[in-house]
């Protein structure tokens, strides 16, 4: 039955896809870019433009002359300071504007889809605060909060843009150089009813968050952008604001055309642009002025970086999507990982009879996707959709061995999801303890640890999902109760901001720093990969929302699996049944942590934390409930 069911899904989901066609041409980001020009000088506001495509390629950054005075020199914005204490972590930086609105064009990408739905950066701000809704008191924090730290410039999965390899320039998904953007200013752009790309616009001194969803802000980087999307704007049904999460309403912009002073219709060809208004500008890394506008790639074609499979190993009615190279091979294909020894000693990275088998990643990743092929989506249009997720399986030592995504996906969910099984293996490991306390930037986490749970808490005698991880890392325990303490790996209410989490950003903020040095010619670009521990499990740095769980063998942590690109509860209803389903299959001692080690069991101040949370009416075609419970 439940075989019919999942053929019965997919074909469902089939009839909806179809291949991407449409893309961005030189006179459409020229004309976009025209627009924005236009509504930023009748605004008397210069304004830096970027437009990238759907997998973050920049295809053309502008800068309007004057734009962007600060007291640190022309070209930059401040991240927003703290509003309720000293600054830390990155709260009061300044950061390159062009940095800025280059990311809030890939966010704005990356969160948007061809057929579900369509994210702005206000969307963004929604729900990665520290209260969901934002100002609300007494409740949980934003169902993606932390993915403001994803899309790093150190991260392994995304794409590094390099002028002397042509190809680098389109195959994506490409890094963000700030990660995530909440600011006001980034929408996405569509094209024949497909999904192109965006554009992100910073003509204001600040980088900051919609803290009141309640009061229209007026905020001029999202009317001068919203004017850039005239001709090209989404669909009004698959736009945020006919999105419910959670039982509330999504948002979507402050800005209506209402409020422009220009008429887009009237904008100039963009050669026509009178060269005292601004030019086209360099950005280190991203994008050289002397490529003039650039052509954006076709989403799920080979020079795009993500294709269809056509292995067959993982369905042949409809092939999830894949990361290639320049010369159309996997990136990350099936493949064993290495494994921790079976007894308690040194760590080694020699192969281990525990470690997983191309034959059980392959399954993993199969059983999973059949798992996200059935699920009811909790974002997308119209209600009723199927889930779209990303699939990720790692090695102990955080290795990637395989990825895979469904069709029409997030395209932040191919490094979001990678974060997520590594994060799970990272704070699972019997190694952890001793990795936080070598380091005097981390080892106040571990103590604080400690103090919630014991010595022997990060020891690897439990197991830790991304959920339970995100709990700890809220700056109250319970999440969102006020006057309660901070979680272990976060800091107190006062000091913890959107951009101070806590142990995630203490992991990569000089990561982040470098790269923001290097895009000012300060200095060489970010490593590869993230952190710089010893053990460099987190290669693309550490996520904190749901989505991500250890993987075991007999008792013995030996890998991670992670799902991002839907709602939280999808995600974990993806990697921890899809892991469970295929653990039955093979019958070869893997599967989910022991119950008895996993975080649920731990207890500080009256309080547990949440392992798994599966949604309710998970499936589409099914009325079962509870498919994770017992599991």
């Amino acid at each position: 039955m439940r075989r019919l069911l999942a053929l019965v899904a997919i074909l469902v989901i089939s009839s909806a896809a179809r291949a991407d066609t449409q893309s961005l041409a030189p006179e459409d980001v020229g004309q976009a870019i025209s627009r924005a020009v236009q509504e930023a000088a009748a605004r008397h506001q210069p304004a830096v433009i970027a437009v990238v495509d759907r997998l973050g390629g920049v295809l053309a950054v502008y800068r309007m002359a004057g734009a962007n005075p600060s007291p640190v020199g022309t070209g930059f914005v401040q991240v927003e300071t703290n509003p309720n204490g000293a600054d830390t972590g990155l709260n009061g930086a300044y950061v390159p504007d062009s940095a800025a609105a280059i990311s809030k064009a890939v966010t704005a990408a990356y969160l948007s889809t061809a057929h579900g739905n369509a994210f702005s950066t206000r969307t963004v701000s929604q729900i990665i605060q520290d209260h969901f809704d934002p100002g609300q008191a007494n409740t949980p924090s934003g169902p993606l909060f932390g993915l403001q730290f994803s899309q790093l410039a150190c991260s392994d999965v995304n794409v590094r843009a390099d002028p002397n390899q042509p190809a680098s320039l389109m195959l994506g998904p490409h890094r963000s150089p700030l990660g995530f953007a909440g600011a006001p200013g980034g929408f996405p752009l569509y094209k024949g009813g497909e999904m192109v790309g965006a554009v992100g616009v910073a003509a204001t001194p600040s980088y900051g968050l919609d803290l009141n969803i309640h009061v229209n802000d007026g905020n001029v980087d999202e009317i001068i952008a919203l004017a850039a999307t005239i001709g090209l704007d989404a669909p009004v049904a698959l736009r945020a604001d006919h999105i419910t999460l959670g039982g509330l309403l999504l948002r979507y912009s402050d800005a209506t055309a209402s409020a422009l002073r220009s008429n887009p219709g009237s904008a100039p060809p963009f050669e026509s642009i009178p060269a005292a208004l601004g030019a086209l500008g360099d950005v280190t890394g991203y994008y050289q002025a002397a490529d003039g506008l650039r052509q954006g790639v076709v989403y799920g074609t080979p020079d795009s970086g993500l294709r269809p499979d056509t292995s067959g190993a993982f369905s042949t009615v409809l092939p999830p999507e894949i990361l290639v190279d320049e010369h159309d091979q996997p990136r990350f294909p099936p493949r064993a990982g290495l494994g921790p020894q079976a007894v308690r000693g040194p760590i080694s990275r020699r192969p281990s009879p525990l470690a997983l088998t191309e034959v059980e990643v392959t399954a993993i990743l199969r059983a999973a996707y059949q798992v996200a092929l059935q699920a009811r989506s909790a974002l997308r249009q119209p209600p009723g959709s199927a889930a779209t997720e990303n699939i990720a399986v790692v090695d102990w030592n955080g290795t990637l061995l395989g990825f895979i995504a469904t069709p029409d996906t997030l395209v932040d969910g191919a490094d979001a999801a990678t974060q997520k099984a590594r994060s799970a293996v990272f704070i699972s490991r019997r190694d952890t303890a001793a990795t936080l306390a070598g380091e005097p930037a981390l080892s106040p986490y571990l103590a604080a640890a400690e103090r919630f749970y014991g010595v022997t808490v990060l020891e690897g005698r439990t197991a830790f999902s991304t959920r339970a991880l995100a709990l700890l890392s809220r700056d109250t325990f319970p999440d969102g109760i006020a006057g309660t303490p901070n979680g272990p790996f976060s800091l107190p209410a006062k000091s913890a901001t959107p951009f101070s989490t806590g142990l995630q950003l203490s992991l990569v903020e000089s990561n982040i720093l470098q790269h923001v040095g290097y895009i000012e010619g300060q200095g060489p670009d970010t490593p590869v990969p993230c952190t710089g521990l010893a053990e460099p499990v987190l290669r693309d740095g550490l996520q904190i929302f749901a989505g991500g769980f250890p993987i075991y063998r007999n008792g013995v942590l030996i890998g991670g699996i992670g799902a991002s690109g839907d709602g939280d509860d999808q995600s974990d209803l993806t990697a921890f049944l899809g892991l469970w389903q295929a653990a039955q299959s093979l019958g070869t001692g893997l599967g989910n942590a022991p119950a008895g080690m996993r975080a649920d069991q731990l207890t500080a101040f009256g309080t547990s934390v949440r392992y798994a949370v599966c949604p309710v009416a998970p499936f589409l075609n099914s009325d079962e409930q509870n498919p994770c419970l017992g599991k």
